[in-house]
């Protein structure tokens, strides 16, 4: 039965959200004979759930949680909960329900204080609609279907540092070894990021060690923290890889340096204070791999990872003023647009005069013309393929099917219009004269001689 029922969403095609708007779609449900029901119920919730167990000292993610023993955690907040029963009740009398096609549509808010989706392996903040059929004297059935939900988060409204450069070094003493340190230093162009944009790391290794360095690993990473409250306070976290580079060997007693850039893939935005059962945020660690009797040394440094870009064109938006209306529309298109800078304030184009020209008809103001740059194109909505997991029920009592849910995070193309960073200037290599230009010089020595035999004979004064 469960295949016989779909959930689409109007106007969403991926099913994503920003908070402050309305889900609104359509529950169609195929009976292919006369069935014998209870009920059919509609659930929309949305929630942060951690739960893990501790084995021989260590987490291991588990998908039931067991009360009572002092080796599960589990800790859970909930956004959203909203349940319509789209025929019967829960405890309601049985009922037939004939063959054919039924339609039923849905509209539920969401609230503005909701984190974004979120999948890790100890937890995850997951947004679902579920649709259960209530049979009698049987196991119910369930459909579930999962959509993103982000939290709007503007890099130009949080922390001006997030503009700033940044810049970190690390030491490392080999005091076994009785060699001298090895020292990195570690610069961003910036601290506030969006998924798509390249992030550019420069890093200067100074290796005045006896060992050589094998490789530098430069990495950006996922941090997310988990808090349980059952049956006692405690906390896990994990690290997942979003990319990595790797740089050439460092020389004992040499000093090198390395610019890479690395491409933020699709990911969740920051979020540290929304939610008290799982917090994301984001480092760049960059790590000199020595030799196995040494420790490698490190430096790591936190960015912020947004769905707003930075502005790069006009005069910031003044700190504290919001750029985003509070009220959004509940349509997509509208999410679309906020989240790719469009018809935002703090976005406006600088204006520049051009073309001055004399007041006419006593006007004492001069004609201004908008020179405009383009703007940023919508973002495209790409899954973080990371964070694919298993939505299906595990009660029970329950029939589900297995069903797969990815979340989606829009990905900006915003390198297109922005200044590429300073880079060392490239030898020029010499340019090779052509023979047409060569010829020039090669005619002047025979004209001459050519002059010199037009030139009329003289007679000798030798007589033969």
């Amino acid at each position: 039965m469960s295949n016989n029922c779909l959930i689409t969403f109007d106007q969403n095609e991926h099913g994503t959200y920003f908070t402050g708007q309305v889900v609104t779609g359509k529950v169609i449900v195929n009976f292919n004979k006369t069935k014998k029901l209870r009920g059919i119920k509609l659930q929309i919730s949305g929630y942060a759930c951690a739960q893990w167990r501790r084995k021989h000292g260590r987490a291991q993610p588990t998908n039931q949680f067991r009360p009572g023993r002092k080796r599960f955690f589990m800790g859970r907040e909930d956004y959203i909960a909203s349940t319509t029963y789209l025929m019967g009740s829960e405890q309601g009398q049985t009922f037939n329900i004939d063959a054919g096609s039924y339609t039923y549509t849905f509209a539920c808010p969401i609230p503005s204080h909701c984190p974004s989706s979120f999948e890790g392996i100890y937890g995850h903040i997951r947004y679902l609609a579920k649709v259960t059929f209530i049979r009698p004297g049987a196991s119910n059935r369930t459909t579930n279907v999962g959509f993103t939900v982000l939290k709007l988060l503007d890099l130009n409204q949080e922390n001006k540092l997030l503009r700033e450069p940044a810049s970190s070094e690390g030491m490392e003493y080999f005091c076994f070894m009785h060699t001298k340190p090895v020292h990195m230093k570690v610069t961003l162009q910036q601290q506030g990021y969006v998924p798509g944009q390249f992030m550019l790391i420069h890093a200067d290794v100074r290796n005045n060690s006896s060992s050589d360095c094998k490789k530098l690993m430069i990495m950006i990473y996922l941090r997310a923290t988990y808090t349980a409250d059952t049956p006692a306070l405690r906390t896990v976290s994990e690290k997942i890889l979003l990319a990595k580079r790797e740089g050439g060997p460092v020389l004992h007693n040499c000093q090198k340096s390395y610019t890479e850039s690395l491409r933020i893939p699709a990911t969740a935005p920051t979020c540290e204070h929304l939610s008290k059962v799982v917090r994301v945020s984001y480092e760049v660690r960059i790590v000199a791999v020595m030799n196995w009797l040494m420790a490698n040394p490190k430096v790591v440094i936190p960015i912020t990872i947004g769905n707003v870009p930075l502005a790069t064109v006009g005069p910031a938006a003044p700190f504290g003023i919001a750029a985003v209306p509070r009220d959004l529309p509940c349509t997509s298109a509208r999410a679309m647009e906020l989240a790719s800078g469009i018809n935002n304030p703090s976005y406006e184009l600088t204006e520049e005069l051009e073309d001055y020209e004399l007041p006419e008809d006593g006007d004492d103001e001069f004609e201004v013309e908008e020179d405009l740059v383009p703007e940023l194109p919508p973002p495209t909505y790409e899954q973080a393929m990371f964070m694919t997991a298993d939505i299906a029920d595990t009660d029970a009592n329950t029939v589900s099917e297995a069903s797969r849910f990815t979340p989606r995070y829009p990905v900006f193309d915003v390198d297109t219009f922005q200044s590429p960073p300073p880079n060392p200037p490239q030898k020029k290599r010499r340019r090779r004269r052509r023979r047409d230009e060569q010829r020039p010089e090669k005619k002047q020595p025979a004209e001459a001689r050519n002059t010199e035999m037009e030139r009329e004979p003289v007679e000798s004064p030798i007589q033969i």
